[in-house]
């Protein structure tokens, strides 16, 4: 079945988030169709954190929280909990802090998932450890260790990870160990670890850029993991793991330098935080993405976008055509001074493909608990088109009818056009409804969701959203 498929054309912007000069969001801010919505401020403030979940099923985003040691209520490392129904926060989770050689010093959560059926997060933490939280008590249950080096500071770290949900099993990568960054194979109903993989060029390849995000690909049957750099390709690869033999068994070299973010598309491709486009059936790159960069990066299911979290930008991309649709002004860029003003950015993102709200932490990049209380943005994604059904099912040769469905809650007035911003109107209309088409749809027709809101022209910048109608011969 062909997936129906969005393109935001507005906001175009081909910088790196890390330096253009956005002005930072105000709430109900609109932005290419999108709109910022609330910013969650977090009671502690937010100095510092790393990767964040959202479990769609249970309405709850994760995030890892860094902590500081002078910050209150609540001290230390810990995973915020936000409601993503009502956008709240529930509860902060505190992790345990870490002891070397006599030692307590502030630990923290890198890496984060959530498996909801379970009941539980995973968090790596900086003692080489993955723990183990009950969302239903909020306390951690197990503490496991990957066997990594310990070091105050987080320097040898558990960090990102993924999950195969079919074999019941974990894999988080130790992207800073001394002798060689290895990844952990964990079962989550023992909470043993099965296997260590080191990529030190002989069970793996040699790394010598670290070890960034892994996914899972359920068809596949595989883990996929970006690699920033490695002995054989300076540019990075994407590494292929085997959960039944718990071993590395191919690598495909990137084209843009440097991956880190990594995410499963439609058409079982990947796209990384560089911009590649990865086929995994032919092993070969299909695009790259220019102009886009990040750290974690989240394909977001409900309206096919993947967002990129790195900077004071956040770049969204058509998860189908490979558009950059829009930059989302998250955060402001540094000041030199006088006086000196760190940057307040992002690196951490993910989505709830229920409402297609974009949850964003944006924090000050300073170890000053002085520093303005930024918190947790919450974008909403307001412009949707679609076709129903798609593909539609027609006998020989005949056209399809379908009933074409929009909403665009941050315009006031649309039209709906057929083939281009300019072509035939098929509907001008409210901001949310419906249409029947009539026996004229032909395959691989584009409809173009446009706001004419107080007369604004028909031009791509004012397009919020496109659908294109695919045919299936019965």
């Amino acid at each position: 079945m062909h997936a129906v498929k969005f393109t935001l054309l507005s906001g175009l912007v081909f910088l790196s988030p890390n330096l253009v000069p956005l002005a930072s969001a105000q709430q109900g801010q609109a932005t290419a169709g999108y709109q910022l919505l609330t910013t969650i401020k977090l009671p502690q403030s937010l100095l510092g954190n790393d990767i964040s979940w959202v479990d769609s099923a249970n309405a709850r985003y994760y995030l890892a929280d860094r902590g500081n040691a002078t910050s209150t209520p609540v001290a230390g490392p810990r995973v915020d909990v936000i409601d993503t129904q009502n956008n709240v926060l529930i509860t902060s989770i505190l992790l345990p802090n870490q002891t070397l050689s006599g030692t307590t010093f502030l630990g923290a959560g890198n890496g984060i998932l959530a498996i909801p059926r379970s009941h539980e997060i995973w968090v790596g933490c900086n003692d080489s450890t993955v723990v183990v939280i009950d969302t239903i008590t909020n306390s951690v249950t197990h503490t496991i260790s990957t066997g990594g080096a310990i070091a105050a500071g987080g320097t040898n770290r558990a960090d990102e990870m993924a999950y195969d949900p079919g074999d019941g099993l974990l894999v988080v990568a130790n992207d800073r160990d001394p002798v060689a960054p290895f990844v952990t194979f964990i079962s989550t109903s023992t909470y043993q670890v099965l296997k260590r993989v080191a990529f030190d060029g002989v069970s793996a390849p040699k790394t010598t850029g670290g070890i960034e995000q892994p996914v899972w690909d359920g068809l596949a049957g595989k883990f996929y993991i970006a690699i920033p750099a490695t002995a054989a390709n300076a540019n990075g690869e994407y590494d292929e793991l085997d959960p039944l033999t718990l071993s590395y068994t191919r690598g495909i070299p990137s084209s843009c330098k440097g991956p880190s973010g990594l995410v499963l598309i439609p058409g079982q491709r990947l796209m990384s935080a560089c911009g590649d486009v990865v086929d995994l059936a032919s092993g070969k790159i299909v695009t790259t993405v220019a102009g886009v960069s990040g750290d974690e990066i989240w394909y977001n299911g409900g309206d096919q976008r993947v967002y990129f979290g790195g900077g004071v930008g956040v770049f969204v991309v058509d998860a189908n055509t490979y558009a950059v649709l829009a930059t989302l002004p998250v955060g402001v860029a540094a000041v030199t001074g006088p006086p000196a003003v760190p940057a307040q950015s992002t690196h951490s993102l993910a989505a709830d493909e229920v409402n297609n709200e974009v949850f964003v932490a944006v924090a000050f990049n300073s170890n000053s608990a002085a520093g303005p209380n930024v918190g947790i943005q919450i974008w909403r994604n307001g412009a949707s088109l679609s076709v129903v059904p798609n593909p539609i099912p027609v006998t020989g040769g005949a056209d399809g009818t379908a009933i074409v469905r929009w909403n665009a809650p941050n315009a006031q007035e649309i039209e709906v056009h057929v083939g281009s911003p300019t072509g035939t109107l098929f509907t001008q209309n409210s901001n949310k409804g419906s249409a029947p088409t009539g026996t004229w749809v032909t395959d691989g027709m584009t409809f173009y969701l446009q706001d004419v809101t107080g007369g604004k022209p028909l031009t791509p910048a004012n397009t919020l959203a496109t659908a294109v109608a695919h045919l299936q011969k019965m």
